[in-house]
């Protein structure tokens, strides 16, 4: 499988697809219409499309076609384009469509809009690590990959080397099909019938998107965080992954790629904690309990990433002859987070739990037990002494991270509140101990001009991002001048106006080339300059990322040249986002308000908990004991 020097020219857009999204699978369509990754059966099977990642890479196009229009929303279960051919228009309309026991197809409609035309496809699939099949012609195409069979139905077929070539006849305003099937597939319906079941998926996704609690401001954004978060759902178990794309560079030829597709403890909380703000409260229950899968009923501050069905990440390992998005390489599956230990994602897990609850949820035995668990672990090492972790980062070798420490003080500082409410008369004085030992040592560690350093262990002390958490989630108060000193450091040493680095980009990381902005933590800016009272600039910040960021985000962005970087969509990217806007809501609450904010916030939960979304809303909650709930004047700007 040798192939010559990669054309450091194959940079596609990233941020320019849209997402088709199904049960199981997800693909990404350019605007004109070529699919340039899907993995099927599932979000993390080997890729039948990856022309992303080179050019002789499989896909699915069509001949001869520019853009002209399409829609625009960046995540759903369908996706239109109109196309150009011959200066006459074509309209495409892709779904995913997933018949019960079978795996899923891609249906491919076409129609003239100005009149009959002669359409050609290509379809080249499999070969990413592994040999391409050879089509088989007749009235359904068909080939092998290696590891599963494509067939193709509908359209004239012809074969050259590896290619499918198909002729559809596209006339005025008639739809015709051509579906790409993965695996065994029952009989398609004729492509009328097709299209409107397609319709229906549309429609479908607009009545669940009319359900939800919109902030005022850049209410689409918001909705498109809820739809990017659908589409990286593997609905069979309730898993979110990081992004359905894998070696997306972050720092294009160089060694900085990775494979998302897995489900890491951050994201499946942080999905937890922004679907029940944005009043997804069923959604947010499937995230907890593919939480509580996961965990088992153990929660150690290991593993902070498991596979789709909640089993072990396959090993990291690199895959040949693959030329790589501008040359980068190598182009890696398999993930080796899998064995680290990450405190922050820790302390996402019981954020979640009490975001979810103060927004109406019920704390049933099972979540309070999980989080009981998690906090007597974390009291039980050391408070005294800083832990080592491989950090919010994910770095190779272990240090004493200071967000390693954020996150402990967090499980400690949530589990508290909510055994307030759970077992009130239980006295949970080793927590509090604990919690209060590390946040000292954490507010110890703060410069006199406000650098909350990276590590504990650095003789000259590196500024990070992730300080900003201290602020954000309560450790340092907001109203404090200590809370502002560290924020306004934090901009200072990290922003490239919007955005913000996660730490500096001097390359000094372990890793060859330097990163671009990290799209998450310039949403943390936003969330930190609102809750510690600089309103006008969160409010400046927010609207100038969204001005120039796309609605596809990915990880990271050249904050010169706007160019996209890492794996796409970025569902942390998203979810952040959501976050950041709820918060600056609640911020402008209060200083319209004031003391006024409290009634709206009483109000507000009763209607969440016995209201049109309380419990008995809450798909598949039977298997969740009702018993007992936290108050809801424990809530606060974190949670609106």
């Amino acid at each position: 499988m040798a192939r010559s020097a990669p054309p450091v020219s194959h940079r596609p857009s990233i941020s320019a697809h849209r997402v088709v999204a199904g049960a199981r699978s997800a693909l990404l369509v350019r605007p004109d219409a070529t699919v340039d990754w899907w993995c099927a059966p599932d979000l993390d099977s080997p890729p039948l499309c990856w022309s992303l990642l080179d050019p002789s890479g499989g896909r699915a196009s069509f001949s001869g076609v520019r853009y002209a229009s399409g829609s625009y929303a960046p995540a759903g279960p369908t996706a239109r384009t109109v196309l150009v051919v011959d200066e006459r228009r074509v309209e495409v309309r892709d779904g995913l469509l997933e018949r019960p026991g079978h795996d899923p197809a891609l249906v491919r409609l076409v129609r003239g809009c100005d009149g009959d035309l002669d359409l050609g496809h290509e379809l080249s699939v499999g070969g990413f690590g592994a040999d391409r099949g050879r089509w088989e012609l007749g009235v359904v195409a068909q080939t092998g990959t290696g590891r599963q069979r494509v067939s193709v139905h509908g359209g004239e077929h012809t074969a050259v080397g590896g290619v499918l070539r198909s002729r559809l006849l596209a006339p005025r305003g008639r739809w015709t099909a051509l579906v790409i099937g993965v695996g065994d597939q029952p009989s398609h319906p004729g492509a009328a019938e097709l299209a409107d079941e397609l319709e229906r998926a549309e429609a479908e996704h607009g009545g669940w998107l009319s359900g939800c609690r919109l902030p005022a401001r850049h209410r689409q954004r918001a909705v498109d965080a809820l739809a990017v978060l659908r589409a990286c759902t593997y609905d069979p178990t309730g898993a979110t992954v990081a992004a359905l794309t894998t070696s997306l560079p972050e720092a294009p030829g160089h060694d900085r790629q990775y494979d998302y597709r897995f489900s890491w403890l951050r994201d499946a909380s942080l999905a937890v904690s922004v679907a029940s703000l944005l009043g997804q409260r069923g959604d947010a229950t499937r995230y907890l309990r593919f939480v509580h899968r996961v965990t088992g009923g153990r929660v150690v501050p290991s593993g902070p990433v498991v596979d789709i069905h909640g089993r072990t990440v396959p090993e990291e390992r690199e895959v040949p002859g693959v030329a790589g998005w501008a040359g980068s390489t190598p182009v890696r599956v398999g993930n080796g987070a899998a064995g680290q230990v990450q405190y922050d994602a820790l302390g996402m897990l019981a954020e979640a739990v009490s975001v979810y609850v103060q927004t109406g949820g019920r704390l049933d035995a099972t979540t309070w037990r999980m989080v009981r668990d998690l906090a007597d672990r974390v009291a039980a090492e050391d408070p005294a002494v800083p832990q080592p972790s491989h950090g919010i980062w994910e770095k190779r070798t272990t240090e004493p991270f200071v967000d390693g420490d954020i996150g402990r003080w967090m499980v400690l500082d949530r589990a508290v509140a909510l055994g307030r409410w759970y077992r009130p008369w239980r006295s949970r004085r080793a927590w509090t101990a604990a919690r209060d030992t590390i946040a000292a040592r954490v507010r110890g560690a703060i410069t006199a001009d406000g650098l909350l350093p990276q590590s504990y262990r650095q003789d000259h002390p590196v500024p990070d991002a992730s300080a900003l958490l201290a602020v954000i989630f309560g450790l340092l108060d907001p109203g404090g001048e200590q809370a502002r000193r560290v924020v306004h450091r934090t901009l200072d040493a990290l922003e490239a106006y919007p955005f913000l680095y996660r730490y500096p980009p001097d390359g000094s990381d372990g890793f060859s080339g330097v990163e671009g902005a990290f799209v998450p933590v310039s949403f943390w800016a936003v969330t930190a300059q609102a809750l510690t009272g600089d309103l006008r600039g969160a409010l400046a910040r927010m609207d100038d990322l969204c001005a120039v960021l796309p609605r596809l985000l990915a990880e990271e962005v050249d904050p010169v040249e706007g160019t996209a970087l890492g794996n796409v969509p970025q569902l942390w990217s998203h979810v952040e986002l959501a976050r950041a806007l709820y918060v600056l809501d609640a911020a402008e609450r209060r200083a319209r308000w004031g003391a006024g904010l409290w009634a709206w916030r009483l109000g507000r939960y009763a209607r969440l908990r016995w209201g049109p979304f309380g419990r008995g809303s809450v798909p598949g909650a039977e298997g969740y004991p009702q018993a007992g709930s936290v108050d809801p004047r424990e809530s606060d700007e974190r949670a609106a």
